[in-house]
This record gives structure tokens, C-alpha cells and sequence, in this order.
């Protein structure tokens, strides 16, 4: 059974690290659309796919969400409110040069991963950089990558959560995180998008208008 929705404060996190794999596109573009256009932090995705296909799914994510949505480029400055979409067949991760922005690093090393992009990479590059303020996000797809990621996420004070069983496609992904006690829920994609949505201006309004007996 899924957990409740966490709830976090606003300002709690600054970069969201999305992985995903088999069964993973349709739900990541359902959760993007969803949100809104004044999230304040920039998201990341490593979806397992190959080059043309992760191309293809930032130029579809772009013209149903608010959001920006382009397929992560080396050198490329991270700005709030973009959605990066790792590159098939190579790996993603943003890095940080003294108080500079942070950038993305697309690169083809280390050769010998399973998968490009890595979750693992993608993750620990976000932990380095962002710290405590990590949101990770495993998501359904066959095998562990994400789990070795998440524990650098969790390690430097992130949170990390995961897709819940029923809602995945392949139980791998998240299943390994759960095994290793690195989960702090496990949810399906509209909660999932809920917890992402907290972290919008938007979010308290939101939530005003939704409670019961509230007055006008």
C-alpha cells in the first residue's frame, strides 16, 4: 500500500533528480504536464532511451507543460523552472565551478554502465552539487540503477522517494532503494507530482482553495 504524501517546506529543496526506465516516459510526461509554471527549481531526468526517443519526449514534454522542457546539452546552465532530459546513450550530470551557475556535463564516460543515461550518475553529480537539497525520485524500471545515487542523495541529507509497486510497470528500480532503507515514501506518480508541486509559490493557494469550510 502506497504511503501518505510527505510534506515539505517550500524551501527545502533546490534541484529535483528524476530516473526512470521501462514504463517510465508516459508517466514522467503525465507528472511535468502537471505542474506549474512558477516551480522555482530546475528538474532533471535520466529515462532510460535511446538518443532520438529522449529527444523526442523533450520536444512532446515541451508543448504540453508549462514548463520549459529541452534535452540536456553539455555546457548548458541550469536555470529554475527547466526540465533537463538526459540525452540517450550518454550520461547527464550538472556541475558546479566555485560560485558560478551550475551547468550540465553530458559525456559518454564511464563507457562501461549498463545505462545511459545513469540514474547513479545523474544522482550523485546532484547530491555533490545541491547538498542537502536533493529531491530524488526513482521511478519504475527493471534492475538498480538509482540505488547507489539515491545513497549519495541520502548520505549528504537529501530526501529520496519512490514509485509505489502497484503503479509500476517493472518493480526493479524502486524496489532496490526500498531494500536499501532509502526511501522516505513510496508513491504513485500524481503523488509523486503532488510532492513536487510543494515546492511552487503556487502550492499554499493552491492547497488554500482545496480545504473544506474554507471561507471566501
Amino acid at each position: 500500500m502506497p504511503d501518505d504524501i510527505p510534506s515539505y517546506e517550500p524551501n527545502r529543496f533546490k534541484v529535483v533528480a528524476i530516473g526512470s526506465s521501462t514504463g517510465g516516459p508516459n508517466l514522467v510526461q503525465q507528472m511535468i504536464a502537471g505542474l506549474p509554471a512558477d516551480m522555482p527549481v530546475p528538474i532533471l531526468i535520466a529515462q532510460h532511451l535511446p538518443p532520438k526517443f529522449t529527444r523526442d519526449l523533450a520536444v512532446t514534454m515541451d508543448r504540453q507543460s508549462p514548463l520549459t522542457v529541452v534535452e540536456a546539452e553539455d555546457g548548458q546552465p541550469v536555470f529554475p523552472g527547466t526540465v533537463y532530459i538526459g540525452p540517450g546513450h550518454m550520461h547527464t550530470r550538472v556541475i558546479k565551478v566555485r560560485s558560478q551557475r551550475p551547468t550540465i556535463q553530458v559525456s559518454e564516460q564511464p563507457t562501461e554502465l549498463l545505462y545511459k543515461p545513469s540514474v547513479d550518475e545523474l544522482f550523485d553529480a546532484c547530491a555533490q552539487v545541491y547538498r542537502s537539497h536533493v529531491l530524488g525520485i526513482v521511478m519504475t524500471g527493471i534492475g538498480h540503477d538509482g540505488t547507489a545515487g539515491a545513497t549519495k542523495i541520502v548520505q549528504t541529507g537529501g530526501v529520496v522517494l519512490t514509485q509505489s509497486k502497484a503503479s509500476c510497470a517493472v518493480y526493479g528500480m524502486p524496489r532496490s532503494c526500498e531494500e536499501a532503507g532509502l526511501s522516505s515514501a513510496r508513491l504513485d506518480p500524481e503523488s509523486l507530482r503532488r510532492v513536487i508541486h510543494q515546492i511552487s509559490p503556487s502550492f499554499e493557494h493552491h492547497a488554500q482553495r482545496q480545504m473544506p469550510g474554507r471561507s471566501a
